[in-house]
């Protein structure tokens, strides 16, 4: 029991980014009828009806300590009002292969954050991780092609997309620090109210429909699906993971995204499998191992005393 509790982390560091690749096809989706502001103050308002609702019947509110506060407000306007926002925004300008490329550096700048900030130490091998798994996002999203990596185009979304990375690289500090007072429901909720006090005045000022894109069901369900599970259930899920991981052992996983994006493309899509896809995960995969290797070893242990007592 005690070796499955120790995987829980890793299959819910895993389960954040599955579902965080549903929301880049999406995101790209509603914004052509919705504001990013909107979208992000829609999902947010359902994540933290749950998030209230659940943090109230399990634990109450408590007020958390002043030294608190800061990092709630931090983790608030970044993961929840900045990130999201600005990845619809961003997504408004550029393709998603670029926003895939230019976020698989998030993991390095949270390793740095972790450092600078945490006082963690990072050897050169946790470092070179996270290069051999960017390595694997860029063959991915360029599909193993050299031309396509040469005719890429940047323009002024890359640039907000890559502010962006440093914005999720302080979410995931900050939610750390939150986490040495404050549970895991606690820290994702407090952060989500903080969030939506600047998203729905936000998403107000900058509204520019005349309400008829709510009137599409297809619209709510899409809302109401980033609200439930890419808010609801991947943010505690990503910050379970960060307090019993860490930062930079869980910033390792953020690259699974490109891999699942290939995976759900041709699963659902029926998009041909290729060499690159194989190539490209394998080197994601890699990476994470040489950032967190402990959790294979953890993985193959248990399989190992499960098959012997089998055997025996």
């Amino acid at each position: 029991m005690g070796r499955l509790a120790s995987l829980i982390p890793y299959m819910l560091v895993v389960l954040a980014p599955l579902i965080w690749s549903t929301n880049f096809v999406l995101g790209k989706v509603l914004i052509k009828d919705l504001s990013p502001f909107v979208i992000s103050a829609c999902r947010f308002g359902v994540a933290s009806v749950l998030l209230t609702c659940l943090l109230w019947f399990k634990e109450g509110f408590s007020l958390p300590s002043p030294s608190t506060w800061p990092y709630i407000v931090i983790a608030g306007l970044t993961g929840v009002f900045g990130f999201n926002t600005l990845i619809y925004l961003g997504l408004w300008y550029t393709t998603s292969i670029n926003t895939s490329i230019i976020n698989a550096f998030n993991p390095v700048l949270v390793g740095i954050l972790a450092i600078v900030w945490l006082k963690e130490s990072l050897d050169w091998k946790r470092f070179g991780a996270f290069f051999v798994s960017i390595l694997g996002v860029f063959l991915i999203t360029i599909h193993g092609s050299w031309k396509i990596l040469m005719s890429l185009q940047f323009n002024p979304g890359d640039l907000i997309i890559f502010a962006n990375t440093f914005v999720w690289a302080v979410y995931s500090i900050s939610g750390k620090k939150m986490m040495q007072e404050l549970s895991v429901l606690a820290a994702t909720t407090y952060a989500n109210w903080v969030g939506i006090l600047f998203l729905v005045p936000t998403a107000i000022f900058t509204w520019q429909s005349d309400g008829s894109p709510f009137l599409n069901f297809h619209i709510w369900g899409g809302l109401v699906y980033l609200g439930v599970f890419a808010s609801f259930i991947a943010f505690l899920s990503w910050y379970y993971a960060i307090d019993k991981l860490g930062p930079t052992v869980a910033a390792n996983f953020y690259n699974l995204i490109p891999v699942f994006v290939s995976i759900l493309a041709i699963v659902f899509l029926g998009e041909r499998i290729h060499l690159y896809h194989i190539i490209g995960t394998l080197l994601v995969l890699l990476g994470i191992y040489l950032g967190s290797g402990y959790a294979l070893d953890i993985f193959l242990g248990l399989k190992w005393r499960i098959l012997n007592r089998k055997l025996i």
